[in-house]
């Protein structure tokens, strides 16, 4: 499988050089091709190529919105509606507040519910959300906690956490969508040392 990556912030990178360094084919998107390209080759990991959001989108079969917030990423998505339909879409986002150290919205509802009811063609999963990405950019793999991966859908699921297996970190079921306000209030262990979740 192909991981579209979209967003060349400090999270969006994170992941794509651990999926790529994991081996797999990571193709990072950018609102501007070129900076998806030059990110891509400045970091030079094989198997990482990078170009715009739509190549991203079109040519993954998994796609992961880099961005900060729930809306963030359907925003992101929305011009390429159609072209998630049916694939695996990967929820890394969370519902911070602006200094980073709440939560907005109702503790019952995860972010993860907003992208599946604006794109209900894709097969949603939640990963990622209980862990900040300094500690994926650190490669730490003891600083890092159990990393839940969400969803209703069980075959979406396991491809996720088969893609994941490769990378030095240790990946648990968290259960169905209805955990991820659950799963994402985990990151909050994770504020008193200071540690931002920012794309």
């Amino acid at each position: 499988m192909t991981i579209g990556v979209l967003g060349t912030g400090r999270i969006g990178i994170a992941l794509a050089v651990l999926f790529a360094r994991a081996g797999h084919q990571v193709r990072l998107g950018s609102a501007d091709a070129g900076q998806g390209r030059g990110t891509a080759a400045r970091l030079g990991c094989p198997g990482l190529s990078g170009g715009s959001c739509e190549e991203a989108v079109t040519r993954a079969s998994v796609v992961i919105p880099a961005v900060l917030g729930a809306p963030g990423a359907v925003q992101l998505l929305r011009p390429w509606r159609a072209a998630v339909h049916g694939k695996i879409l990967v929820d890394v986002t969370n519902p911070f507040t602006g200094d980073h150290t709440d939560f907005v919205g109702p503790w019952a509802r995860g972010g993860t519910a907003d992208l599946a009811a604006a794109f209900p063609g894709a097969r949603l999963v939640g990963a990622f959300k209980n862990v900040w990405w300094e500690h994926l950019a650190d490669g730490d793999a003891s600083a890092v906690p159990d990393i839940q991966v969400v969803s209703d859908d069980t075959e979406a699921k396991q491809a996720v956490l088969r893609l994941c297996a490769a990378t030095p970190y240790t990946y648990v079921d968290g259960g169905g969508l209805d955990q991820a306000g659950r799963v994402e209030r985990m990151a909050l262990s994770g504020a008193r040392t200071g540690r931002g979740f920012a794309a």
